[in-house]
């Protein structure tokens, strides 16, 4: 869009005086980044290397009952092999020319233009990263949760493992067309019902999903079935996910929404077993600057180096097909 214009008369009071400002940058344009948030802080930074590599067991061997001198079991057995995860990058610039630059220097104590330049950018690439989680890998992007948590998860290759071949390498998923509010069987809500069997089916033993990520949408329907009439006191013992709490919780798994998430999705998952990679040196890192040959301008970038891995998606889940 064009710059926002303004008309002012360069009387005595106007020429000495500036316009009220603050030093800051207020985003009017992305969406904000949960998810991202959310798998971040518990990142696993590797040095390098040409690809991940997950080891991974997916059979077990066999034993024998024995007493006295009976003959007991020595075959081998296979049931270790790894999966291998390509690195991904992504570069956003930060450009600036000399003119630009020297024009800002007059905004005294104000954010100066280079720095907000730098903001937009590292907004831009967080933005694009998050969206990118939520996705499906196309071109030279990142998997996303449509490709580790899929809707069909019995086609594709993943990590170099084909599920059509390996059933232990899918994630759990219902396709059961839901209506989240409507009620089947009296005073239960059918949503919650579609939430507890992937939560149930993504689960074994004290290995549960802790975060159930959704839409806008659904997000709010689940937070009505917590506030109807009687419900919320028969199915909650914390205050979590009363009215007005910061977090909304299911089963002890934080329920947020991120406006990247699919339409009629709800994605259940377990931090220890979704991973996010990223290089070390290559955390959003930000490059030098360097100048062009025919211009006087100069751009650095904003850099990251990851990929979204799994080690054993059946303890993931998704539902799908909920309105």
């Amino acid at each position: 869009m064009a710059a926002t214009s303004t008309t002012e008369s360069w009387d005595a009071a106007w020429t000495l005086t500036m316009r009220a400002k603050r030093k800051r940058l207020t985003d009017n344009i992305s969406d904000d980044y949960p998810t991202l948030d959310t798998l971040r802080p518990l990142a696993e930074t590797e040095s390098g290397g040409k690809e991940i590599q997950e080891d991974l067991l997916y059979g077990l061997n066999s034993g024998t009952w024995f007493d006295g001198y009976d003959t007991v079991g020595t075959d081998a057995v296979d049931g270790i092999t790894a999966a291998f995860f390509n690195w991904r990058y992504i570069s956003v610039p930060v450009t600036i020319s000399m003119t630009e630059e020297m024009e800002a220097r007059s905004a005294q104590g104000k954010m100066k233009l280079l720095e907000a330049k730098a903001m937009q950018s590292m907004v831009t690439i967080r933005d694009t990263v998050n969206a990118a989680l939520l996705s499906a890998q196309s071109g030279k992007s990142i998997l996303g949760f449509q490709d580790i948590i899929a809707d069909a998860p019995t086609t594709g290759t993943v990590g170099g493992i084909n599920r059509a071949t390996n059933s232990w390498w899918r994630n759990q998923y219902d396709t059961t067309s839901t209506t989240f509010t409507s009620t089947t069987v009296s005073n239960i809500y059918d949503g919650v019902t579609r939430m507890n069997t992937v939560f149930n089916n993504s689960s074994e033993g004290n290995s549960r999903p802790n975060k159930v990520v959704t839409t806008l949408a659904l997000m709010g329907k689940f937070q009505e079935t917590l506030t109807s009439t009687g419900y919320a006191r028969s199915t909650l013992k914390d205050n979590s996910a009363t009215i007005g709490a910061n977090d909304t919780s299911f089963r002890g798994a934080e329920v947020y929404y991120d406006r990247d998430c699919a339409a009629s999705h709800m994605y259940f998952y377990n931090t220890k077993f979704l991973k996010l990679k990223i290089q070390s040196g290559l955390n959003f890192a930000k490059t030098p600057f360097k100048e062009a040959p025919n211009q006087f301008a100069k751009v650095s970038f904003v850099v990251v180096g990851l990929q979204l891995t799994t080690n054993n998606p059946r303890r993931l889940g998704v539902a799908t097909a909920v309105s």
